[in-house]
């Protein structure tokens, strides 16, 4: 009997920018320069800089995910999807091909939302002849967040810097300079000298960080997938992204509750950035697309503030 034949891949991103961490370097180095700033690389320094081999996590990130598997069911096999998000998330799974399947392919589709944790049944797949084998080959795909979620904050954003700062915004809707896709169209770029500090700009529960990165540059092919980036669900079921920020600086882990205007990480020139910023974007799943919101922003005076390129964020 041939073994029934099956392909499960992930087909939507889970996070703006990529979440995932880069591959892992078995060799990485720190110095300080001339001036004093810490550099990193994963090239040797010449014997008579001073320097030290630097650990990174071998993960690189803490990742969402959706996983999905087969297990078999008398005259056929059952699909089982289980989030290991601390977030929902929105699964479909699809078959791409089939042998001895009951049912016409184009049918054999499920869409689904999972609570946290959740594991549930979506396909249950027959064989159309009894006694004969079924193969068949699947792909699935995964967007965070429930598409049912307003966006309902009970008060504006707190800009997401330190107090008593202002920063200027580099790109903010409706420029579209880099940010050309849904889950960025809405997104607002701060420059920020890296290490200065990030705050949340809304309560809500860390659900996924990546915080082992420290290369950045403007290959975006090369460095998407380098940004470091803190992601917090609000109550509303959005998410808010802090990204390019400093390697091993991040504060909080997930499951943890953040209160809105506490530090959270540091700002860094991480991932595909043509310097140091503070990307910040807030999203929903709009139904297996991960879309952008516009935000604004309190100005501290019972005020509120639309951020536009050329002008400085102020937390007084």
């Amino acid at each position: 009997m041939a073994a029934p034949r099956r392909t499960l891949t992930a087909l939507f991103a889970t996070v703006a920018l990529g979440l995932a961490a880069g591959p892992v370097l078995a060799d990485v180095f720190r110095y300080q320069d001339k001036q004093g700033n810490w550099v990193f690389t994963d090239r040797a320094p010449p014997a008579e800089q001073a320097h030290e081999r630097v650990e990174l996590d071998s993960r690189g990130a803490d990742m969402p995910v959706v996983e999905v598997r087969r297990d078999p069911v008398p005259g056929g096999a059952q699909i089982i999807a289980r989030n290991e998000c601390l977030c929902p998330a929105q699964v479909a799974v699809w078959l791409t091909a089939a042998d001895n399947l009951q049912g016409e392919l184009a049918a054999q589709r499920a869409l689904a939302v999972l609570p946290p944790g959740a594991e549930q049944t979506v396909m249950v797949l027959r064989a159309r002849q009894t006694g004969a084998p079924m193969a068949f080959e699947l792909q699935h795909g995964f967007i965070l967040g429930d598409p049912a979620a307003e966006h309902r904050p009970d008060v504006p954003y707190l800009p997401p810097i330190g107090p008593a700062s202002e920063f200027l915004v580099t790109q903010a809707a409706p420029d579209r300079i880099t940010h050309v896709t849904p889950d960025s169209q809405h997104a607002i770029d701060i420059a920020m000298p890296e290490g200065s500090g990030v705050f949340a700009a809304r309560e809500g529960t860390v659900v996924a960080v990546a915080y082992a990165n420290f290369l950045g540059g403007v290959d975006a092919a090369k460095f998407v997938s380098k940004a470091n980036q803190v992601r917090i669900l609000h109550d509303d079921g959005t998410f808010a992204v802090y990204a390019h920020l400093a390697w091993d600086s991040i504060r909080v882990r997930p499951g943890q509750r953040v209160a809105r205007g506490e530090r959270i990480a540091a700002s860094g020139n991480t991932g595909f950035t043509t310097g140091p910023h503070l990307h910040f974007v807030v999203l929903r799943n709009e139904g297996l697309k991960s879309v952008s919101i516009p935000v604004r922003f309190s100005n501290g005076r019972g005020g509120v503030v639309t951020p536009r390129t050329g002008q400085p964020l102020v937390n007084p």
